[in-house]
C-alpha cells in the first residue's frame, strides 16, 4: 500500500500532539501514584507504629527494659523522662505492658479483687484500636478471668472465663492503675504483681496447686514464642510499605478496609509480601516517595487539629476506637499510641497561648481555674508539660523538683482568696508561695496536656471549657 504525501505529512504533524498526550498520560499516572501513596501512608502509619513499639519492647537488644512475649513488664514508678511504655505518658499512672502473640495458643488474664483502686486493662489490636477494656469493679470479690484467643482459634473455653476473640493475633495489653499519691505506691505495686497473664498450661498447673482441679481440656505446651521481627528502617520512606505489609500478613484484613485496598491496587500492596519496588520506574518511585512525605505531613497537621477553643484542642469522641476514620487513627498513633477510650480518660491538649502564640519554655505562663470551673471528673485531673520533638512527638524532660504533673491531688497547692487555682508553667520556679503551684516547663517547644480520669459528662460532651493559658510575668 502506498501512503500519499499529504497523508504522511498529516501523520508527522500529529506526532507532537501524540507525544504531548503520552507525556500528559504519564504525568497523570505518576500523580495518581503519589495520591494513592499518600492515602496508603495514612492507613499504614498506625500499623507501622504498633510494629515499631512491639519491636522496641521485645526484640531491641539495646532496650534495657526488653521483655519476653506474653509476659507483663510492670513499670513500678510513675512516668519520667526515661520511661518508654506509651507516648504522651501520664505521671499519675503505673503502667503494665505485655505484647501478646496469640498465634500459638490462648492466654488468660486474671485480675484479683482491687479494693478501692482504679485500674483498667486495655487490649489493643494491630490497627491500634482498643477492642476490649477490662475494668474490675471496686470492692468486687473473687477473680475475674478473660480468655483471649486468635481470630481463627477453634476450641471450647472453660465455663468460668469470659472468651474474647481478638481481631488480630498480635495484641498489646496495656494496664493502667491510677496512683493517688506516693503513699499508695506499695499497695499498687502489690496489685500489679498479683495480676496474672498465663498460658493454658501455666493456669492448669496453678489450679492444680491451689485447688487440685484440672481444666476441662488438656493442652500440650507449644514452643515458647520468640520475637524475631526485623527492625524497622524509618530513614527509608518505602520501609513504611515493607513493614506495614509484613505486619498485615500476620492478621486478617478487616472487611471495612477491603474497599481501600482495592483502591490502592496500582501500588501493588500485598499483605505478607515486601513492597515490589522493581515494579516501578524511577519517576514512579519518586512520585510514591513524594506521596509518602505528603501523607506524613497530613498526619502531623491532623495531630494538631481538632475542636480548638481558647487554645485547647479537645480529643475526638471516638479516640481509641476509630472505625474507618484512618486519619484520626494515624494522628493518635503519632501523638498518643495506646490512648485510652473517652470513657476512661479525656485528654485536652494545648500548644498555643491565649494570643495564639506557640508555647515555648523561654516564656512564663499561668493557667487559672475559677473556683467554680475546675475540671469535672469522678476521679481526678492533672496537667502535664511535654517537650515537643521535631517529628511532632512528645516526652517528659528532667526538672529540679522531679514533677511532671500537677493537679487536684497534688499536695500543698495554694488557692487564691476567691477560691481560684493558678498553675505556673515555666522553666524557673516562681517566687514565694507561687512555687507550690509550679509545673516545670521544657526549654523549647512545649505542649500541655490536661487529663480528666473518668471525666464528667460536661467534659465528654464538650460543654466544659478549659481556661486559656496566658503569658505571665512576676514583679
Amino acid at each position: 500500500m502506498i501512503i500519499g504525501r499529504r497523508a504522511a505529512l498529516g501523520a508527522l504533524a500529529g506526532l507532537p500532539a501524540l507525544a504531548a498526550a503520552r507525556r500528559a498520560s504519564a504525568q497523570d499516572a505518576t500523580t495518581a501514584l503519589r495520591d494513592l501513596a499518600q492515602r496508603a501512608t495514612v492507613y499504614l502509619f498506625p500499623i507501622y507504629e504498633m510494629y515499631r513499639a512491639r519491636w522496641r519492647a521485645t526484640v531491641d537488644e539495646t532496650n534495657p527494659q526488653r521483655q519476653r512475649l506474653n509476659r507483663f513488664r510492670n513499670v513500678q514508678s510513675p512516668a519520667d523522662p526515661e520511661a518508654g511504655v506509651v507516648a504522651t505518658q501520664d505521671a499519675n499512672t503505673l503502667y503494665s505492658s505485655a505484647w501478646l502473640d496469640l498465634a500459638l495458643e490462648p492466654l488468660f488474664l486474671t485480675v484479683p479483687p482491687i479494693g478501692d483502686l482504679d485500674c483498667s486493662y486495655a487490649f489493643i489490636d494491630l490497627f491500634s484500636d482498643t477492642f476490649l477494656l477490662v475494668r474490675p469493679r471496686p470492692k468486687a470479690v473473687g477473680l475475674v478471668t478473660h480468655m483471649l484467643v486468635a481470630p481463627t482459634w477453634a476450641g471450647d473455653a472453660p465455663s468460668d472465663v469470659t472468651l474474647v476473640r481478638a481481631p488480630t493475633p498480635s495484641v498489646w495489653l496495656l494496664g493502667r492503675i491510677l496512683v493517688d499519691g506516693p503513699e499508695e505506691l506499695d499497695r499498687v505495686r502489690i496489685l500489679q504483681n498479683r495480676v496474672l497473664l498465663e498460658t493454658p498450661d501455666m493456669r492448669n498447673e496453678r489450679r492444680i496447686l491451689e485447688i487440685g482441679e484440672l481444666m476441662r481440656f488438656r493442652t500440650q505446651a507449644p514452643p515458647e514464642p520468640v520475637a524475631d521481627w526485623p527492625a524497622a528502617h524509618p530513614d527509608d520512606p518505602l520501609d513504611l510499605f515493607d513493614i506495614g505489609l509484613r505486619a498485615l500478613g500476620e492478621s486478617p484484613l478487616p472487611e471495612r478496609d477491603r474497599p481501600l485496598f482495592e483502591l490502592l491496587a496500582p501500588l501493588k500492596l500485598k499483605p505478607g509480601r515486601k513492597f515490589d519496588r522493581r515494579a516501578f520506574g524511577e519517576p514512579e518511585l519518586r512520585a510514591i516517595r513524594a506521596g509518602i512525605a505528603q501523607g506524613h505531613a497530613e498526619i502531623r497537621r491532623a495531630a494538631g487539629r481538632g475542636r480548638t477553643i481558647d487554645g485547647w484542642t479537645y480529643s475526638q469522641p471516638r479516640i481509641g476506637n476509630f472505625g474507618d476514620d484512618y486519619l484520626s487513627r494515624a494522628a493518635s498513633a503519632l501523638t498518643g499510641l495506646g490512648a485510652p477510650l473517652s470513657a476512661e480518660e479525656v485528654d485536652v491538649s494545648c500548644a498555643v497561648d491565649a494570643d495564639r502564640r506557640p508555647l515555648h519554655g523561654a516564656q512564663r505562663y499561668v493557667l487559672t481555674f475559677p473556683a467554680d470551673r475546675l475540671p469535672p471528673t469522678r476521679a481526678f485531673w492533672s496537667l502535664s508539660a511535654y517537650e515537643v520533638t521535631p517529628d511532632g512527638r512528645t516526652r517528659f524532660v528532667e526538672n529540679p523538683i522531679d514533677r511532671h504533673a500537677i493537679g487536684d491531688r497534688t499536695a500543698g497547692l495554694v488557692r487564691g482568696a476567691d477560691g481560684s487555682l493558678s498553675l505556673y508553667i515555666q522553666r524557673d520556679p516562681p517566687p514565694g508561695e507561687h512555687a507550690a503551684n509550679w509545673l516545670p516547663a521544657p526549654a523549647g517547644p512545649m505542649r500541655l496536656m490536661l487529663r480528666a480520669h473518668q471525666a464528667g459528662e460536661s467534659l465528654i460532651a464538650g460543654g466544659y471549657r478549659v481556661p486559656p493559658v496566658r503569658r505571665n510575668s512576676f514583679p
